[in-house]
């Protein structure tokens, strides 16, 4: 038996929404911090396998706010400079933190910049070295238990980490239900010819398209948010030995990459990675491109052609072009018979034989000789200390926290244009708006008593559904409204959307029970709490004012009682 024998990627396929629910619950408040703390400086992010398709999408989250990022191998670490080094921030990510890697890249990093240094890892057994190093010299390590599962290819882990470097950056706690979770194959990838219907002539004369199998090289286009997904599927598809795969964004396609597709066009495939900002791109180029002279076609119509497309266009559109590639890089094994979590491997060669040799210290010293800069004509970017702001916290506790003085936080307030009114309001509403879900029975004395406030102020916040105060022009907002707060709101308009189809049911059938009507209405087993909201939809309508009568709030969840 094989160390992976029995393991499907299929399966792993049928997890992604939970891991995309771990990434939602996980505190990201510090590593924002650092990502977000002098953000015009340059950033490394170091790390392989894995790690680097993350790590890309780290990095292009980072350029599309402030600065200039890169995401690299940890050998790639022996041709930077001290100096470059002291001068940017440092991501390292790893999941056990002792292996090869970490051993060069840490205490490097470590010591040349203990003050702009980062590491993310899984495991925390004791034995980290990422974790026992930094400890030593920084807040910035995040142990986060990511999800992982067994075999030779990655796919949950990638997704989690994606994940959650997207509400690393955004601060957005709602990713699943802005993506349109559906895996079936026809749903996440097309394979056609680029014109409908045209097929190739095989020596007999007869018609034929060449089948997934069939396809030896994947000429792999992308553009913006699509980056990391297309080094995602050239490293799935190289590591399982499944075939050529060759990735260029499509402005570099067009200086003449184009020649080798059409050398190669019986087995050679364009995989098209699209975005709306790309769509009228990929047309004019490939898709719907003819000559100016002949009015022809410019690529050969036959010409096979994958489409993943996502209709998103912002950060959470690499979540989900990389979810629809897994769909379609499934396929594409099936079709050379292949199992990605076990692939074939007729030469015997064990992964964990080359990892362990992957860094030499003796090699990257010489490597790592003669980069030293440039005899210090580079002026080293000024770093001050790293506030860890809370504004939960008062300035005082902030203070203390940091270990400095009261004014040093009233400077990086300043500095930061951070609202503090703002914050304080929504940290109030939020608040309220909890305490009234754990239990509506409670008077709003009680509710104000509790929480230390007004009544009045808690009835103005009660009547909100959304808050209407605005963050000061030119300033920044650092707290939002509470995830679990939109959640709830989000399950009672799905109920007023529903409410429509049950009204009508029971005015056309007043012997219809609760149970029957939800029985007769098309819901899938997707719906969240079916029973229960539809439920609600038929007693009073929301007003805080009603605190007797049809329903109530008790743990955020809802009671209800029909007459």
């Amino acid at each position: 038996m094989g160390k992976y024998d029995g393991i499907k990627f299929e399966d792993s396929l049928a997890m992604i929404p939970k891991a995309i629910m771990w990434a939602e619950r996980q505190n990201v408040d510090r590593l924002n911090r650092f990502l977000m703390y002098s953000a015009n400086v340059p950033l490394y992010l170091f790390g392989s396998g894995g790690n680097s398709s993350a790590n890309d999408y780290a990095a292009l989250l980072y350029e599309t706010n402030e600065g200039m990022a890169k995401a690299l191998t940890p050998l790639a670490m022996a041709s930077i400079s001290d100096k470059a080094l002291k001068n940017a921030k440092i991501i390292i990510t790893c999941g056990s933190g002792h292996g090869q890697d970490e051993k060069y890249t840490v205490p490097r990093a470590a010591a040349l910049n203990p003050n702009g240094i980062c590491g993310l890892t899984r495991s925390n057994d004791g034995n980290n070295l990422l974790i026992n190093t930094l400890k030593n010299v920084t807040t910035n390590w995040f142990q986060y238990d990511w999800p992982s599962q067994k075999g030779f290819i990655a796919t949950n882990s990638a997704i989690a980490r994606m994940a959650l470097f997207y509400k690393a950056f955004t601060k957005d706690a709602d990713i699943l239900s802005k993506l349109d979770l559906d895996l079936r194959p026809k749903h996440c990838f097309s394979y056609a010819p680029r014109v409908e219907g045209v097929t190739f002539k095989d020596s007999d004369g007869r018609d034929f398209f060449p089948s997934l199998s069939d396809i030896k090289n994947f000429i792999v286009l992308y553009s913006g948010w699509s980056r990391p997904v297309a080094i995602d599927f050239e490293s799935k598809m190289v590591e399982c030995g499944i075939a050529s795969v060759q990735v260029c964004d499509y402005r570099n396609f067009c200086h003449g990459r184009f020649i080798f597709p059409s050398k190669h066009l019986e087995d050679s495939v364009l995989m098209m990675f699209l975005t709306p900002r790309e769509i009228d791109y990929a047309n004019n180029l490939i898709l719907t491109a003819i000559t100016h002279r002949g009015n022809r076609d410019l690529f050969p119509p036959q010409t096979p052609i994958i489409k993943i497309q996502s209709e998103l266009d912002n950060p959470l559109a690499t979540i989900d072009l990389l979810i629809k590639m897994n769909v379609c890089f499934n396929e594409i094994a099936k079709a050379f018979g292949d199992e990605p979590c076990n692939p074939k491997n007729p030469y015997d060669i064990h992964k964990e034989v080359p990892r362990s040799r992957a860094i030499d210290d003796t090699i990257l010293v010489t490597l790592n000789s003669g980069l030293q800069g440039s005899n210090g004509t580079l002026k080293g970017v000024s770093r001050k200390k790293a506030i860890d702001y809370d504004p939960k916290k008062s300035i005082k506790e902030l203070a203390e926290l940091n270990g400095v003085k009261e004014p040093t936080i009233q400077a990086y307030i300043t500095e930061h244009r951070i609202d503090r009114a703002f914050d304080s309001k929504m940290l109030a509403f939020n608040k309220v708006w909890l305490r009234y879900y754990k239990d509506s029975d409670q008077s709003i004395a009680e509710i104000a008593r509790k929480l230390k406030m007004s009544e009045n102020t808690v009835k103005e916040y009660l009547k909100e559904e959304m808050p209407k105060f605005k963050v000061k022009e030119g300033k920044v907002a650092s707290v939002g409204i509470d995830a679990r707060i939109l959640k709830i709101r989000l399950r009672l308009s799905d109920a007023e959307k529903r409410f429509p189809r049950v009204k009508k049911m029971q005015e056309q059938h007043p012997q219809y029970t609760i149970e029957t009507i939800l029985a007769k209405l098309p819901l899938t087993k997707n719906d969240y709490n079916t029973y229960q909201v539809s439920c609600f939809m038929q007693m009073s309508v929301f007003d805080i004012d009603i605190k007797k009568g049809y329903y109530k709030f008790k743990n955020v969840d809802i009671e209800y009682n029909i007459k």
